[in-house]
This record gives C-alpha cells, structure tokens and sequence, in this order.
C-alpha cells in the first residue's frame, strides 16, 4: 500500500467512526431523555394530572439534545416557588438522579470508540 491508499483508508475509517459515534449518542441521548422524563412525571406535584400529564420530550440536533419538562404554563413555578408558594422540584430531582448515567453511558462511548 502506498501511503495515499493508506491515507484513503484512514479517511473512510475515520468517516465510519464518526457515523457509529453520533448513532450511538443518539441512542445515550434518548434513553437518558425517556429516563428523565418518567423520573420527572413519577416525582410531579398531582392535583388534577395536568401538569404530570403535560411533561414530554423535544429531541432536537439530529438525536444529540432533548428538551424535557412540563408544557402547562405554571410548571416553572411548582418547580422553583413563588414567594407564596415553596417549590416542589420534579424535574430537576429527575435530571439530577439520572446524571450520573448519562455521564457513565458518554465516557463508555467515548472509551469504546476512540480507543
């Protein structure tokens, strides 16, 4: 092999690298997202259901973020409070216990597909 053949092969390893690393964060992404999600619904303020029912997940960026929380208008302030009202945190509790795996799940990744 000449050393452009081998500078070819390197470039479409790298190119198959990339692909399987983006595939499989999309995957940590979305699992920690689901994850969170239930935590949050399971951690939720009940009255009527409304808010509980509302929290969903946006996943955006080509599979590599995700939104999740609440879309009824008065989840923030259930979460963080007024000053009449304590807060009754969901979804940070939530993010917060499922942290630890996300950043177990990334380093694997990372340690799997780079090394």
């Amino acid at each position: 092999m000449t050393g452009y053949d081998d500078l070819l092969k390197l470039s479409a390893d790298l190119g198959k690298a990339s692909y399987e690393v983006t595939r499989r964060a999309q995957v940590v992404v979305r699992k920690t997202a689901a994850d969170i999600e239930a935590s949050g619904k399971r951690n939720a303020a009940v009255d009527t259901g409304f808010m509980r029912d509302s929290i969903s997940t946006t996943i955006s960026n080509g599979g590599l973020s995700a939104e999740i929380g609440p879309t009824a208008s008065y989840g923030a302030y259930v979460e963080f409070g007024t000053r009449r009202m304590r807060p009754q945190p969901f979804m940070g509790p939530a993010a917060d216990q499922h942290f630890p795996e996300f950043t177990e799940a990334v380093a694997r990744l990372s340690q799997d597909l780079l090394w």
